[in-house]
């Protein structure tokens, strides 16, 4: 729920140099680029291993396999460098603006919620595919973020542009839902980005930096 009123609360939107950048979204980027280098180094029968019980698979649960902590881990996969650098720089400028709004605590949980919501999403409307990737949690940021700002509408120039943002994100992920064919997830795109809207309305905004009663 919205805590106050936007006109209650003044904004100050602030120009943050990619180095002070929150430590915990620094730090969980850091983490998702160095498990793929990991795995590359890795002989071929391990990794194997680590994409079997990681990776969301939602048929083998239907064989008595409820892999649970596959609707979270499979954001620790990605297919290639490139796949998991422009998770890992989406994460970076997204949640660093959804940290300093919320607390990093706050935006850890909306990430990993968002990763849920989007293996959730997967297992209903996707339930004989393999996922990998974080896009669902990149996803649930972009909607949490939008709610987060548009609360502030009046006050923060930005809330227009992540409307935006997140029109774009429903359009194409659409798009793809009806072209078929993509190899990319519109259902864990779509699933954390309802689960970030809908975290981002149950966030709290922090006092301080961003926000000042």
């Amino acid at each position: 729920m919205c805590v106050g009123s936007t006109h209650a609360i003044s904004y100050r939107p602030q120009r943050q140099p990619l180095l002070n950048a929150p430590r915990a979204v620094v730090w969980l980027c850091a983490g998702l680029v160095l498990f793929h280098a990991v795995r590359f180094i890795l002989p071929d029968d391990v990794d194997r291993s680590i994409q079997l019980h990681l990776a969301l698979v939602p048929r083998l649960w239907d064989q008595g396999e409820p892999f649970y902590w596959t609707l979270l881990t499979y954001a620790l996969l990605h297919g290639d460098f490139l796949h998991v650098l422009i998770n890992a720089a989406m994460t970076l400028a997204i949640g660093s603006a959804v940290a300093r709004l919320v607390g990093s605590g706050t935006f850890l949980a909306i990430y990993a919620l968002s990763i849920v919501g989007g293996g959730l999403a997967i297992f209903v409307l996707a339930h004989d595919s393999v996922t990998i990737g974080a896009s669902g949690g990149v996803s649930g940021l972009i909607g949490a973020a939008a709610v987060l700002l548009y609360r502030f509408r009046d006050v923060d120039p930005r809330a227009q542009s992540m409307a935006a943002m997140v029109g774009i994100v429903v359009i194409l992920n659409l798009a793809m839902a009806f072209s078929g064919g993509t190899g990319i997830s519109w259902q864990g795109h779509l699933g954390g980005l309802a689960a970030g809207l809908i975290y981002g309305y149950a966030a709290r905004p922090r006092s301080g930096r961003g926000l000042r009663s």
